[in-house]
Formats: C-alpha cells, structure tokens, sequence
C-alpha cells in the first residue's frame, strides 16, 4: 500500500528538530516502526522530520555506576558493544533477540523505546534496569523514570514535540534477558528480563523484573521483585510472575501456555543473572 503524501524535513541539530515536531512532525530514525505503519495506512503524518543524521544523538558511554546510550545507537551496535555486554549484560541479551540482521543495523534505541509496543523487547529492560530516559522539547531537558514512562500500548509519557535523546541504565554485570522466539523476523511469544543487585555472598538486595508480550508495556512483576528480595527461591520468584502477568490468548498462543513459557524464562534469566552476577 502506498502511504499517503507527507512533507519531508531533514534536521540538523536536536533544536531544530524539536521545531519540527512542534509543527505536527513526526520523528523517523531507523524507520523500522513508522515505515510499515504509513505503508498500512495506519499513520498519515503531516511532516516526518528525519533525525538519523543529528550529532551526539548517538553512542555508548560508560560512567562510575551507569551506561549512557545515545537514542540513535542503532540495535545492532547496541550488540555489538563489548562494553556494554561487561557492564549491563541485559542490553545485549535483548538487542541479540530482537528481529534480524536488518532491523537491527536499521532500528535505533530510542525509535523501539518510542513505539512502545507490548511485543517490543527493550520496554521490559528499560523497566527491569530502571532506566531513566532524557527527552528534549520546546521547555527543554527533562528526565523520565521507567515506571513514568510507558502509559498504554503505543503510548507514551514522551509528548509529540519532544525527542528521546538518551537513555541512562544502572551498571549490573547481574541481569539476563530470555525469550521465546517463533522465528527471526517475527515478533517473540514472551520475554523475561532480569536485573539483580547482590551482596558478595550472592543475595539479592534489589531486583528488577520487566516482561515482554504482556498487556501492559514493558510490565514490572512487582511482587516478584519483592519476594526476590525476601529470599525466596529463583522457582517461586518466577512462578509469582507467571501468576501475575496480564495476558490475552492469540496466535501465540493460549494464556496458560504464556504462563508456563514466563515461568521458565524468568527461572533461566535468575539463574543466568546470578552467575553473572559471580563470576
């Protein structure tokens, strides 16, 4: 299906871009997200303002205690990054099971993160990692926590005139990302990802839980989190989350087999996070 007509703007510089989208733009990077949906016809903007090219936008960098990832680091560098895999294993754990070759040289951080979709793998880490995510708009620099972020499927807290720049994610060599994929090119079943905090004999001291495939966008298991911390067992953990997931039967499949998928995802990701975590 050919897309409707639309104003092409290319932008230079995060101001200009934020210019852009204050006059009904809308943001193309990778394109992985908005291209199909204005093939379909289920997106007709105005203006799509091109920000692939902008400056700083882009990158892995390392601090004391956290990882900053440019909006614009495409998927594929994000598994690709060593640094990254030493410092936050679960990035690269996800970024490797996202899609295939294509998507991931083409698909950027941020433009995943904004799309917002429940089937998206990198939601559920920016809510395990509790990421923090800095948007630019006409107000200027602003700074989103993870459990603000996600407001609905395809809905976010970011606003139409403001552009995700950055995102920032605690250090953790303790966090696995597992999912069940149908095939390469295809969307996942489920997908469980796991961030822990441990002392040095190996407790866990905080814990962060965000699955995939759920209602809900990125969804923390919450009180999973809590009896992780309370010393219950790697199997109980996983089977709270697996009771506690809001899930509709689809061509995926049914509810009940979603719930035995979660459970053994979120048992492997513990598991692999704790010897992270100790090696």
């Amino acid at each position: 299906m050919r897309p409707a007509e639309f104003e092409y703007q290319l932008v230079s510089n995060v101001d200009e871009a934020v210019s852009a989208l204050a006059a009904e733009g809308v943001a193309l990077a990778g394109g992985q997200s908005l291209i199909p949906l204005m093939r379909l016809g289920l997106a007709q903007p105005v203006k799509v303002v091109d920000i692939g090219r902008l400056p700083g936008v882009d990158g892995i960098q390392s601090s004391d205690s956290a990882m900053e990832i440019g909006a614009l680091t495409t998927i594929a560098d994000l598994a690709m990054s060593e640094q990254l895999r030493q410092a936050c294993p679960v990035w690269s754990d996800a970024a490797e099971a996202i899609a295939d070759p294509l998507v991931r040289n083409m698909g950027t951080v941020g433009g995943n993160i904004a799309h917002a979709d429940p089937l998206n793998d990198l939601p559920a880490v920016v809510t395990a990692t509790r990421t923090t995510v800095t948007a630019v708009g006409p107000s200027g620099e602003r700074t989103v926590e993870a459990d603000e972020l996600f407001e609905s499927p395809f809905v976010t807290s970011i606003s139409t005139d403001e552009l995700i720049t950055a995102l920032v994610t605690p250090k953790s060599k303790a966090g696995a990302y597992e999912k069940l994929k149908r095939a390469a090119a295809d969307y996942g079943v489920v997908g469980v990802a796991v961030q822990l905090d441990t002392d040095r004999e190996g407790r866990i001291e905080r814990a962060g839980i965000g699955v995939t495939g759920t209602s809900i966008v990125g969804w923390r298991a919450s009180y999973a989190e809590e009896m992780a911390t309370a010393g219950s067992s790697p199997a109980e953990v996983a089977e709270a989350v697996a009771g506690d997931a809001e899930l509709v039967a689809d061509e995926r499949g049914s509810v009940r087999y979603k719930r035995a998928v979660i459970n053994a995802l979120t048992r492997r990701a513990i598991d692999k996070a704790l010897a992270r975590g100790t090696s």
